[in-house]
């Protein structure tokens, strides 16, 4: 029966399974053995269909599987079974209650490829609004828009984005896990990441205040603040010019840590970017391309005592020289 549940731990395997059909790495000899499983047992082909036709696979752009992100991360974690199942469960935290029944249908997984805007790694995007605004995404970014009642509300599920609304535009809410934000006719730059959100005021005002805590922050025009699990922070001055750098490609250091700088970096590209703790203080100070990495790494290899060493496309390490 198509409504049967399915035990877990079928349930499991069988996203195992398809995780490594859609992510490029499975060999001849894995696929025989995916055949063999699914004729073994008729629960095991049930969760087979049921896990092949999830909504998240059919929307256009959301084929996760095959994204670079899946493919990096079932990489890292080896032939390791229990690795391999942990990174499996982050990936695609699934429930086969139903059909078109599913756990985890608030996760940032399943939200981000179910967003009304989405941009892969190392995509940078600009839409235009029918209410005449701009929305610009950074690197692996969602977001979802709903308009109703003469007002617009925005959750940005993760990443970063731009948004420049005219000074006639309705009033705007927005939301991150974090923060709450009202504005109208304001440019703002917001970005989510786990040290919460950041959020710039370019110009206009905003009324920031977190999701939390209410008592909301008038943040206006030059300035920046953080929101987190403890509140909204102190706000700050902000050179705008520097702040909005990546909307032309441009990652900015002045005196930035190198294993910040990386960390930044890796954002812009699939795999695992890091230092070794014996240059990660080193000090950084330049302009590097957003849309060309391995320029940015050979640069740094150059004009800092580090060299670049490449355990795979993926994988890459700036050490000591």
């Amino acid at each position: 029966m198509s409504g049967a549940v399915v035990d877990p731990r079928v349930r499991d395997t069988a996203i195992d399974w398809l995780v490594r059909a859609q992510s490029g790495l499975m060999s001849a000899a894995e696929q025989q053995a995916l055949e063999h499983w699914r004729q073994a047992n008729s629960e095991h082909e049930r969760a087979w269909q049921r896990v092949s036709s999830l909504p998240l696979l059919l929307q256009p752009g959301a084929n996760l599987l095959a994204d670079a992100t899946a493919r990096r991360a079932l990489q890292a974690a080896g032939a390791d079974p229990q690795r391999r199942r942990q990174v499996l469960k982050y990936l695609l935290a699934l429930g086969l209650l139903g059909g078109m029944s599913w756990q985890g249908a608030d996760s940032t997984l399943v939200r981000s490829a179910l967003a009304s805007y989405r941009t892969r790694i190392g995509e940078r995007r600009r839409w235009a609004l029918a209410d005449g605004s701009s929305l610009w995404l950074n690197t692996a970014s969602a977001v979802n828009l709903e308009s109703s009642d003469g007002q617009s509300r925005l959750q940005l599920v993760e990443g970063e984005l731009a948004l420049d609304a005219p000074a006639d535009a309705a009033a705007l809410q927005l939301l991150t896990a974090d923060a709450l934000l009202y504005s109208r006719g304001a440019h703002l730059l917001v970005r989510h990441d786990r040290q919460g959100t950041l959020v710039t005021v370019l110009r206009g005002l905003a009324q920031v205040s977190a999701r939390q805590q209410p008592g909301p922050l008038a943040l206006p025009a030059g300035w920046q603040a953080r929101v987190d699990a403890r509140g909204v922070g102190q706000p700050t001055p902000v050179d705008g010019f520097l702040a909005q750098a990546w909307l032309r490609g441009i990652l900015p250091a002045e005196r930035m840590r190198l294993d910040q700088l990386l960390a930044e970096l890796s954002r812009y590209r699939p795999g695992f970017l890091r230092c070794s703790e014996q240059v990660a203080a080193l000090r950084v100070t330049g302009s590097f391309q957003l849309d060309d990495t391995d320029a940015a790494l050979a640069l740094l290899a150059t004009t800092l005592p580090v060299r670049i060493e490449r355990r795979t496309r993926y994988w890459v390490t700036l050490v000591a020289a």
